[in-house]
């Protein structure tokens, strides 16, 4: 995973790529299809916000 590079205060950079992490570990143990594709989403949205972090700077 990149490195977050921005203005933003390591805390929050930090707490963002722990939130991914989490979503991933739950994604992997979660068998229902309907929370499944919630996570996914929650996922793909803050794998972007990592993402656009690492652009910046």
């Amino acid at each position: 995973m990149p490195r977050p590079t921005s203005t933003l205060p390591a805390h929050a950079r930090f707490a963002l790529v722990t939130h991914v992490a989490e979503l991933q570990a739950e994604l992997a143990s979660v068998t229902c299809p309907r929370e499944r594709r919630t996570i996914a989403a929650e996922l793909k949205a803050a794998r972007a916000a990592v993402a656009q972090l690492s652009t910046e700077g």
